[in-house]
């Protein structure tokens, strides 16, 4: 053991006391020193220091005896258990290192510390002995900061990354917070080892070799630029890093300052970024500034008939037919300028080009996409050569349904006419020659061929209803729905009530009118009495005009509701009402071509309720007629 001579800290009685004359020349030597010399039994409580101790701490003997060593540091401040476990077990000494001791007052000064163990006669270790120097004296006269350094070191300290420092040797300086959060480490750990303590074993072969280069060039930059790089905690586990570097002039020489980011975040991001990718149905590629290819998914390689790694790292023009490449990197200069969500291409014919030279239409939908190295975008690109050869086909053959509805409504009607022409003459030149049953035939023979006719006009009204538009009107719809009623009910005592908001503004007023006037046409057609009274509510949504006519006559039973919309039916027999079974099948069809809505709802007791939307939007791109 080390005791003291000191004799305002003497502890008379106590075995380490200095008393034999054999001893006083040493008890002399340490009571002189200027370092704090404590001796601590296997437990850690202290059982001697000297004046010194009691000068650098503030503490008197008599207050620290038989008090854990601990007490005179920060918590953080001493090595980890681990050394602490091999010095008291083992006797493995803890080499000179900086820490901050704690003061009397509470003051956290800088101290340089080294611990040894103690060992009797017979060499068996009995306790523990710390060397403690005063270093914050020796740490402003040394370094001398100057404000700007001591900023320098705070702003260090308070960064969000982890910092670190380190000299020419690889050695580390300096660390911040974040990195002992990072890393797992204290900072008495770090500080004095090489930075190779931070980095997997994998890489640090080849570390000393970087770092030498580094130095000889010195320049602010990140480091590892396209590697992927990792760093290592404490505990042995390892996560990705970015690391920017940046040399720092200093009176000792160049030094290193590197701000190490954590992504692992951000990797574990990307990497469901890149599952939503590659799951995705359509082909995606994600390009950077310059046009070149950083990610596609599977469907890129079967659409295309590429290999994955082909394409990557190749400008996206290798993708596009040769005659539309010059006018390319001016499109996406454009769009990088302004990026935002959008079709490509809008109002053009957009072509792929696949491995074997074959083209393709599609359609291309445009992404930006932020990223840790700028912006990027992800195309999304779908085939529709299928879709176009559909589509074409359809307007073919709806162009061929057409001209078909057009001579059928035009060339059937004019023989029609000719046989009911021949009826009328015959029931002239044989008035009064032939019987009742013999008239009623005639009869019935003029009304069908007048049925007829009547189909022929609906069908060709509905093979054109979804072209009805014509003239957009400033409208009042209140003023039109009273004008159709008058014009369908002039000879039939009914009435009308219009019950809410009816708009005023533009429409289309052809099949506004058509669908009005089949309504209320069909209500005065198949009412069961004499009079009766239709009601039409008005309201409205955010994209449309709602409406109901409502009338209080038999009604529909609820079997037949969706019937009524289909071509040529009707509930009751043709030679009892009038009418080709249409009408609401015309209606169904201008609505939905205008983007609305029609269906029919029971009107108790009586009736029925037609409910109807109409857009708000006037769509002024409606074809007229054709002729």
């Amino acid at each position: 053991m080390v005791p003291s001579n000191s004799n305002d800290d003497r502890s008379p009685g106590r075995p380490d006391e200095l008393t034999a004359d054999a001893n006083s020349l040493l008890a002399s030597i340490i009571n002189s020193s200027d370092d704090a010399i404590i001796a601590c039994d296997m437990k850690g409580d202290i059982i001697s220091w000297n004046r010194a101790a009691s000068r650098i701490f503030g503490y008197t003997l008599a207050e620290v005896l038989d008090q854990p060593f601990t007490l005179l540091f920060p918590e953080g401040q001493l090595p980890d258990q681990e050394a602490l476990v091999k010095l008291l077990q083992q006797g493995t000494p803890i080499g000179q290192f900086e820490t901050m001791r704690r003061c009397k007052d509470a003051a956290e000064l800088p101290t340089r510390l080294s611990i040894s163990p103690i060992y009797d006669q017979k060499q068996m270790l009995r306790g523990i002995s710390m060397i403690v120097r005063d270093s914050s004296e020796a740490y402003r006269i040394a370094n001398r900061l100057t404000q700007s350094e001591r900023h320098f070191r705070q702003v260090v300290d308070a960064a969000p990354n982890a910092m670190v420092m380190i000299d020419g040797r690889g050695c580390i300086e300096m660390v911040n917070t974040q990195t002992e959060i990072i890393f797992g480490y204290n900072r008495t750990e770090l500080l004095g080892k090489t930075m190779e303590i931070l980095i997997p074993e994998r890489f640090r072969k080849h570390h000393p070799g970087l770092r030498m280069d580094y130095f000889a060039v010195p320049t602010t930059r990140a480091m590892g630029i396209g590697s992927d790089l990792y760093g290592l905690r404490k505990d042995g586990s390892e996560f990705p890093v970015e690391i920017g570097l940046n040399p720092i002039e200093t009176a000792d020489g160049i030094k290193v300052l590197s701000a190490i980011v954590d992504i692992s975040e951000r990797k574990r991001q990307e990497e469901r970024f890149r599952l939503v990718v590659e799951a995705a149905p359509n082909a995606m590629v994600m390009i950077d500034s310059r046009g070149y290819i950083e990610m596609v998914n599977a469907q890129t390689e079967q659409l295309f008939g590429y290999a994955r790694k082909e394409l990557l790292g190749k400008p996206m023009e290798i993708l596009i037919p040769e005659r539309f490449r010059p006018q390319h990197p001016g499109l996406r200069s454009d769009y990088f300028n302004t990026p935002t969500t959008r079709a490509m291409g809008s109002g053009r014919d957009l072509f792929g080009l696949r491995k074997d030279g074959s083209e393709f239409q599609v359609e291309i939908g445009l992404n930006p996409i932020q990223t840790a190295d700028g912006v990027k975008v992800l195309s999304a690109i779908v085939d529709i050569s299928e879709r176009k050869r559909f589509t074409d086909e359809l307007s073919r053959r709806n162009q061929e349904l057409n001209n078909f509805a057009y001579v059928a409504s035009h060339d059937l009607k004019s023989p029609l006419r000719g046989v009911d022409q021949l009826a009328t003459w015959l029931t002239e030149d044989l008035a009064g020659k032939i019987d009742t049953d013999t008239d009623e035939h005639l009869r019935l023979m003029r009304v069908r061929i007048k049925r007829m006719e009547k189909l022929l006009d609906d069908l060709l009204l509905y093979f054109r209803a979804g072209q009805l538009g014509g003239n957009i009107e400033h409208i009042d719809f209140a003023v039109l729905i009273r004008d159709v009623f008058e014009l369908c009910c002039a000879e039939h005592p009914f009435t009308l009530e219009l019950i809410g908001d009816f708009p005023i503004c533009p429409a289309h007023k052809v099949p506004l009118e058509l669908v009005f006037r089949n309504l209320i046409s069909n209500v005065v057609k198949h009412h069961d009495q004499a009079t009766g009274k239709i009601i039409i509510h008005a309201s409205h949504t955010e994209h449309f005009f709602e409406f109901a006519v409502a009338d209080d006559g038999p009604g529909i039973a609820e079997e037949h509701r969706e019937r009524v919309f289909t071509m040529f039916q009707t509930l009751r027999p043709r030679d009892e009402v009038e009418g080709s079974g249409m009408g609401l099948a015309i209606i169904k069809k201008t609505l939905e071509s205008l983007g609305g809505r029609i269906r029919l709802d029971g009107n108790h007791p009586r009736g029925a309720v037609f409910h109807f939307s109409w857009p708000r939007q006037v769509n002024r791109q409606w074809h007229e007629i054709i002729k």
